[in-house]
């Protein structure tokens, strides 16, 4: 468990006619959160260096490196459930790193998830996509890809937009994904890739040394407290910086060298552009996409003037469970939505001239997130309150005893 069971995120939304923007702030006192998924040479070979990072694990000798991340998911009404319960709606039993985790083996022999997609874990997905009652959820019982393509094209899938301080904020964009029967990348090409590399042989690429010297960066600095500047440093493997690995130049004891190459998106997986500072304290992350984009099928349209519902989530040095989740909050562009008792406070969206948005204008909402553990939607469609959940007669939000909380 983090030792903060709680996080406190301030998020600022504005809009123009024809994009919508983003502001986020959240205390984060450990530096490297922009450092991630490692190949280094130790002791004669290469290792992967990956998850989760030293101040996570709290172990000296930890080899852990992960980006700290933003996302959130947004739906415009379609997904029944998520209003009242929000992220808690797309775990289930069976998903990776809950403690029912499905084994690969029995992903694998899937007819859906193993034969058809490819796949050897679960991960989140909306009971709607599985027979039976709309809450059941049993991965085993995903419907039909007819049936799944029907529902997105109605919209019926949560859109999960995602900044990433390694993966995706060197190059100036999000990523951007939506759950239906599994979280899917969204059409297109993501900001990055998983370059092949041999514990002998080692990575494909490597720094340009002329750049990073004896390409690649060094275990020991890093792990001192000598990380790149971030935004400014070189930690990343952009474009720009990189070229084919030669073991004469970077393979020595210490050796570090991103196993995420990145590169330019295209597609609906490059709708979002995103970019943050560390600034010793605290991230700053700002966020932007067209409202209405090349794919609706895996991406929620916006109108101004519409309501639509927003939970937000933050990953630090980890990946997975560990992180804060928010509520869902409803997200009016530039209307002020009616307020629930049962549910957290609304936001609302300001209305702008143009992409240079002054924030000094825009109102800040302080939103509260808090560690979820491993509870799971099956946990709570067969728990205490299992008929309560069910009928949607309570919400998260009541659940954790909130809403008595002054809007």
């Amino acid at each position: 468990m983090p030792v903060e069971a709680e996080k406190t995120l301030r998020t600022q939304v504005a809009y123009d006619d024809e994009r919508v923007y983003f502001r986020f702030r959240w205390a984060q006192p450990n530096a490297g959160g922009w450092i991630h998924d490692m190949l280094v040479y130790h002791d004669g070979e290469w290792r992967q260096f990956a998850d989760p990072s030293p101040w996570v694990s709290g172990d000296d000798t930890h080899t852990g490196f992960y980006e700290d991340r933003l996302s959130f998911h947004l739906d415009d009404g379609s997904v029944r459930g998520f209003e009242e319960f929000g992220g808690w709606l797309t775990a289930h039993e069976g998903m990776r790193s809950l403690p029912s985790a499905a084994s690969a083996s029995e992903v694998a022999a899937h007819p859906h998830y193993g034969e058809c997609l490819g796949k050897s874990d679960i991960r989140k997905f909306i009971p709607q996509a599985c027979a039976g009652e709309w809450w059941e959820g049993d991965w085993r019982e995903v419907r039909s890809p007819a049936a799944l393509q029907a529902m997105s094209e109605r919209g019926e899938f949560l859109d999960l937009p995602m900044w990433r301080a390694h993966r995706s904020d060197p190059i100036g964009y999000g990523t951007d994904a939506h759950v239906l029967d599994y979280r899917h990348s969204d059409t297109g090409r993501k900001t990055y890739d998983t370059q092949t590399w041999d514990p002998a042989t080692g990575p494909t690429l490597m720094f340009d040394p002329d750049v990073v010297a004896d390409g690649a960066l060094d275990l020991a600095t890093v792990k001192a407290g000598g990380f790149p500047d971030q935004g400014s440093g070189t930690y990343a493997l952009t474009p720009d910086v990189t070229v084919p690995f030669d073991p004469s130049v970077a393979e020595w004891e210490g050796a570090m060298i991103p196993r995420r190459p990145l590169r330019e998106p295209h597609g609906s997986a490059a709708d979002w552009t995103g970019s943050g500072t560390w600034t010793g304290e605290e991230w700053v992350v700002e966020m932007s996409r067209a409202l209405s984009t090349v794919n609706p099928l895996d991406t929620t349209q916006l109108t101004p003037g519409e309501t639509y519902l927003w939970a937000p989530a933050i990953h630090h040095g980890a990946g997975k469970r560990w992180h804060w989740t928010g509520y869902t909050h409803r997200l009016g562009l530039g209307v002020e939505p009616e307020r629930d008792p049962s549910l957290p406070p609304p936001l609302t969206a300001r209305e702008v001239d143009g992409p240079d948005v002054d924030w000094a204008t825009v109102p800040t909402h302080i939103l509260t997130l808090v560690f979820p553990g491993v509870q799971s939607w099956t946990d709570l469609v067969t728990g205490t309150h299992a008929e309560a959940v069910r009928s949607l007669e309570t919400t998260m939000w009541a659940l954790h005893g909130r809403d008595d909380e002054a809007g």
